[in-house]
């Protein structure tokens, strides 16, 4: 009887690890105490004594101190679990290692790794027994690491944005931004993305995949590659459901196939046309016509260059999609979290779908964090959202040494085919300002770097960005390369014709806020002005007693070594001073969002010697005082609802000229000439109607049409004026509004605004009805301290009467849940 429950409980244990894939759970030794901590499935030592209560949230007050000196420790990490498949093959996958370590099966070694960019499969089945097994991974501090390490580079590197004592962060393959930047604090985490898998497999596995558009015309001719984890040497039959079968022999790991598409459906950026997503299954049979493996992937038909040629204002820089030049439009996007174990699909869902609704067409990839997952850009190909994406590199001088190529090219050889093989993916970017950072920051000088290094680092910088990466773009792509961005500098009106620009002089610089009106790049692809998050993101960080802008909390959040006082000084100007610290956050915000719009619109009106604009930044990876348009909480700024009006196909915006004065102007990004209906309402301040106007313009894709200059030119008191247009035929879901104030006061208003109701209309979304007494209520934000709202249009100015705005929200909102400011 005995032997039969020890025969069934194996069978039981046989039975209950039959899974496929088991996701493996992570235990960390302390390295002071030496105690064993939970983890989970994936995560970083931070967030282990985050949850075991040790150390507190590092995002409140200076709570951040608290955490510097992990980055000191090495730290062991392991995973025990019981495995009975002694006969079948073992794949142990790391989607991720962050970043120095040493992984252990059983005690024995089997890998060491240098680069947090790769993906990891070790076929471990020899080194599995019976029953219960333990995977050790011990990570060694890139403190330490680098500091036995650095000197093999041969010079000393500058590093601006590393805030730590040794300058290490251009050493390590790992997020730049973990080091400190002028929007994030300093998190060195050690420990993992993507939980780590342990997968029985037959016979091979499929680690990657590639598809690239060879040409569109006249038919479509598109490339497919897979790339198997084991050798195979011998005829395999690849079955396509779209394509057929081939029999093609392979030695090696990589097969190849090109196919003829007849009258393909191309993939189109937003705005331009549809986006057609092509799926297939392939099955991979032997010789035998056994199943070796199987993926489902997913493609689109597109054509993407980047043209870089003289013409009469300069330079350009076009990206060209399908033949069609493209207005890029949208802005650059850096890491959600400091910590990339706790970024959900939700929060990439949610700003992917923010920058829809706020009519982007390309997102740029920032070259500081880490490179964009497959389901981020699996909802860019869907939504038509273009990709400029940057490798990994950013803002200082790297090594350009055997060793360190070495380790590039095998993080390279990943990232290329997965990251093109997406349609959304249109351009590939070497670096984010190194090559401007050697040229005009002064580096030589700071860092006291001698002629010999100096041509060191020079030739560093050619073998890295100018021949490795361009080359294995080219061996796995056809998505055009650029080595940096920018191309051109700012500060010298020569450069302003050449190539992409990022634009700081209000910021860096000591230009007036009307200079991001004048001083445009062919491609803007960086500008931006900071403010401050909305209340209920302070409240996150901080306790009302901190509010006031000397308080250490507030300057520990803020990162940028001109930070509060330019926005301060800005505020003042076009808002008046204030001591009132929540009414500053509300002006910050003003300020914000009228700076990139002076920005936007004037790129826009400029097309074609423009061809984008691109805002610094989309998003946060804490709450803090930043240039985004989305707080870390996902709350809109004032800066958010502005981009979503301002970038629009058709648009009526301010447009700010040379001389300080501003214009109306009508814009449109349709594919066709169109008849636009125009409205014009002038009413005085105290919601007299004074003046009604109406024509109709036949609107080319190209041109801004000026509007009512005439009829707005002896209009010298503040007034309120209101737009209403529509795109012929007239129809009611063609109607838009944009509202303004012009001759603006600058001083607190008489209104009154009164709130009247709210109610739920349907489900999750509701109507608020508020009235505007007295006289004009300008740039009324709406918000909750408590609850989570997402207005439709907010920050507007309003005349005298009843109005009403929708918003949505997953809890249920009452009347006493709103508040709001306005001037």
């Amino acid at each position: 009887m005995r032997q039969f429950f020890i025969f069934l409980f194996i069978c039981m244990n046989l039975n209950f690890n039959t899974k496929a894939q088991v996701v493996l759970n992570w235990k960390i030794r302390h390295a002071r105490t030496g105690e064993w901590i939970d983890l989970g499935e994936k995560g970083s030592v931070q967030e282990a004594l985050i949850k075991s209560g040790e150390l507190s949230d590092p995002f409140f007050g200076k709570n951040e101190e608290s955490f510097s000196w992990i980055e000191d420790y090495c730290w062991e990490f392991k995973s025990e679990f019981k495995y009975y498949k002694i006969n079948q093959k073992a794949v142990l996958n790391f989607p991720n290692i962050d970043t120095y370590a040493k992984i252990y099966v059983n005690d024995v070694e089997i890998a060491e790794t240098k680069n947090a960019f790769i993906e990891y499969d070790f076929l471990i089945q020899n080194y599995l027994k019976f029953g219960k097994n333990e995977i050790k991974v011990v990570f060694e501090s890139p403190i330490r690491f680098q500091q036995k390490h650095k000197n093999e580079v041969g010079v000393k590197l500058p590093a601006p944005n590393d805030v730590g004592k040794e300058k290490i962060a251009p050493y390590c393959r790992k997020p730049q931004y973990q080091f400190g930047w002028d929007w994030s604090l300093r998190m060195i985490t050690m420990g993992f993305w993507e939980p780590i898998t342990l997968e029985t497999i037959p016979y091979n596995k499929i680690i990657s995949t590639n598809t690239q558009t060879i040409s569109i015309e006249p038919t479509a001719v598109q490339s497919f590659s897979v790339s198997f984890l084991e050798n195979i040497n011998e005829e395999i039959t690849w079955e396509s459901e779209l394509f057929g079968s081939r029999n093609l022999l392979l030695n090696g790991k990589e097969l190849t196939r090109k196919e003829t598409i007849l009258n393909p459906e191309l993939w189109w950026p937003r705005g331009h046309g549809n986006q057609k997503i092509y799926s297939d299954v392939w099955t991979f049979k032997n010789k035998n016509g056994k199943v070796i493996a199987k993926k489902t992937i997913r493609f689109g038909i597109r054509k993407t260059e980047l043209i870089q040629q003289k013409d009469q204002w300069g330079t350009s820089y076009e990206v060209k999609i399908n033949n069609k030049v493209i207005f890029c439009k949208g802005g650059d996007y850096i890491p959600d979290d400091i910590f990339p174990a706790r970024i959900t699909n939700q929060k990439l869902k949610s700003n992917v779908e923010t920058m829809i609704e706020s009519n982007f067409n390309m997102v740029r990839i920032w070259g500081g964090g880490f490179y964009a997952t497959d389901y981020f850009l699996n909802l860019c190909d869907e939504k038509g959202l273009m990709v400029w994406h940057d490798f990994m590199f950013a803002c200082a001088m790297y090594p350009g040494n055997e060793a360190f190529l070495t380790n590039v090219k095998a993080e390279i050889d990943q990232q290329i085919p997965r990251l093109t093989s997406h349609p959304s993916v249109v351009l590939l970017n070497g670096n984010n300002e190194v090559d401007v950072a050697w040229k005009n920051w002064g580096f030589q000088t700071t860092f006291s770097i001698s002629k010999d290094d100096q041509k060191t680092i020079e030739q560093y910088y050619k073998n890295l960005f100018l021949e490795l990466i361009p080359k294995q773009v080219s061996n796995f792509s056809t998505v055009p390369y650029v080595h940096t961005s920018p191309l051109s500098n700012w500060g010298n009106d020569e450069y302003y014709k050449h190539g992409s620009q990022h634009y700081w002089g209000v910021w860096h610089g000591k230009d007036p806020m009307s200079d991001f009106a004048v001083k445009s790049g062919r491609f803007n692809a960086e500008y931006g002005f900071q403010s401050f998050p909305e209340y209920s993101t302070l409240l996150s960080f901080s306790n009302e007693s901190d509010w006031f802008l000397d308080n250490e909390v507030m300057k520990h959040h803020q990162k940028s070594y001109v930070g509060n006082g330019m926005i301060k000084k800005h505020s003042d100007l076009l808002y008046g001073e204030t001591a009132d610290f929540s009414r500053f956050v509300y002006f910050s915000q003003l300020t914000q969002a009228k700076a990139v719009s002076t920005a936007i619109v004037s790129h826009r009106a400029q097309f074609p010697r423009v061809s984008g604009t691109l805002y610094w930044q989309v998003n946060d990876c804490w709450p803090a005082p930043t240039w985004s348009s989305i707080d870390y909480n996902l709350n809109w700024k004032a800066l958010q609802y502005q981009v979503k009006k301002d970038f629009a196909d058709v648009t009526i915006a301010q447009l700010t000229n040379a001389d300080q004065s501003e214009q109306f102007v009508l814009l449109s990004e349709l594919n066709k000439l169109e008849d636009i209906q125009v409205k014009l309402k002038i009413t005085s301040k105290t919601g007299q109607l004074l003046n009604e106007y109406q024509k109709t313009f036949t609107v080319n894709p190209t041109t801004p049409i000026k509007l009512f200059e005439n009829e707005l030119a002896n209009v010298q008191e503040e007034v309120f004026i209101q737009f209403e247009y529509y795109i012929l035929p007239l129809i009611y879901s063609n109607r838009n509004e944009r509202t303004f104030v012009i001759n603006d006061q600058k001083k607190e208003t008489q209104s009154d605004v009164v709130l009247k109701s709210v109610f739920e209309v349907e489900t999750g979304i509701y109507v608020m009805n508020f009235e505007v007494k007295n006289e004009i209520a300008k740039d009324v934000w709406f918000y909750s301290t408590t609850k989570n709202l997402h207005y439709k249009t907010n920050f507007d100015s309003y005349s005298t009467g009843v109005h009403e705005v929708r918003f949505s929200s997953n809890e249920r909102v009452e009347l006493e849940d709103i508040n709001f400011q306005f001037r």
